[in-house]
């Protein structure tokens, strides 16, 4: 069967790709309002797309109510976001930072999930994370309405100290999306 993705639905297209471009990361994004809000959200549309500089991007569609999500309405208003890469340890509250609250609302506060701030300048993170990429606004694109991809230039990283090595080569328990489910994205018994 050839599937034409022109005629397609937005639905139909995200359901295409989240179930045959797997596995895929996910990424735990904290953003904070120009009020002081931390948002706290998990995205599994993220990709890092260049090492020098360090760009990752992140694919956005509308809230359920057809409003922006927080976490956009924040990096347009701050221009800086900070990436978390959640492990199984952060796996509950992952998911429960998912649910959508209204905009005044903090997930951290509303679920319980202690943060904290490596970089001052930057969203705090889960104080549960392993590492962590500290971003700054490179572009918004919009391909079509109410989608939205944004473009985050890392300008720190944060390993944690137990994790790190000079090398930088250590293994990091990360969640990865396959289709509606979740997997350990380490290979085991290699």
């Amino acid at each position: 069967m050839i599937y034409n993705l022109q005629s397609a639905s937005k639905l139909a297209s995200y359901k295409l790709l989240s179930n045959t471009v797997v596995p895929r990361p996910i990424a735990w994004v904290s953003s904070v309002s120009k009020q002081g809000v931390v948002n706290l959200a998990p995205f599994s549309f993220f990709a890092p797309i260049c090492s020098s500089p360090v760009i990752f991007s992140l694919a956005l569609t509308m809230k359920s109510s057809g409003e922006k999500k927080d976490t956009l309405k924040n990096i347009e208003d701050t221009k800086l976001a900070s990436i978390s890469l959640p492990s199984f340890k952060n796996a509950k509250l992952m998911e429960l930072s998912g649910t959508e609250l209204e905009y005044d609302k903090s997930e951290a506060s509303e679920f319980g999930i202690e943060l904290f701030s490596p970089l001052a300048a930057f969203p705090p993170i889960a104080k549960s994370v392993d590492v962590a990429y500290f971003c700054e606004l490179e572009d918004i694109l919009s391909f079509s309405p109410g989608n939205f991809s944004v473009f985050l230039r890392a300008k720190e990283a944060y390993i944690r100290d137990e994790l790190y090595s000079d090398s930088l080569k250590f293994e990091l328990d990360s969640i990865g999306r396959v289709g509606k489910g979740f997997t350990d994205c380490i290979l085991k018994n290699i």
